[in-house]
């Protein structure tokens, strides 16, 4: 590779790196308030709002209502859980994750990048 075009990669590259650290220094998004209440909740409690968040959701009163459930007796089944029961489908639900693959606009624009210096 010539001198001419590696100056643009090593260019690139230093911008990447230097770029980097800035980002981790902004402010944070998240209030002080918002950050206590989630610490000073109980986790059973968290996890016991995502179950019924999750089961109130559309999709999943349909499935119950097809298997002859409805949405007051999941509630009533969610209410009548222990706490190890929610917690264990609070994680299940947390590892179930969303199907949707979510690509950053600087990763586009470092990869538009790299693709034009590549073919240069």
């Amino acid at each position: 590779m010539s001198k001419i075009s590696a100056l643009p990669l090593i260019a690139a590259l230093v911008t990447i790196t230097a770029a980097a650290p800035l980002s981790a220094q902004a402010r944070s998004t998240v209030s002080t308030t918002t950050l206590e209440a989630a610490t000073t909740t109980p986790p059973s409690a968290t996890n016991r709002t995502l179950v019924n968040t999750t089961l109130a959701t559309p999709a999943a009163i349909a499935t119950a209502g097809k298997m002859g459930v409805s949405a007051e007796q999941l509630s009533a089944r969610v209410a009548a859980l222990d706490d190890a029961a929610v917690n264990d489908y609070a994680a299940k639900i947390r590892a179930g994750g969303s199907s949707t693959v979510v690509i950053s606009t600087t990763a586009i624009i470092i990869a538009l990048l790299i693709l034009i210096l590549l073919l240069k």
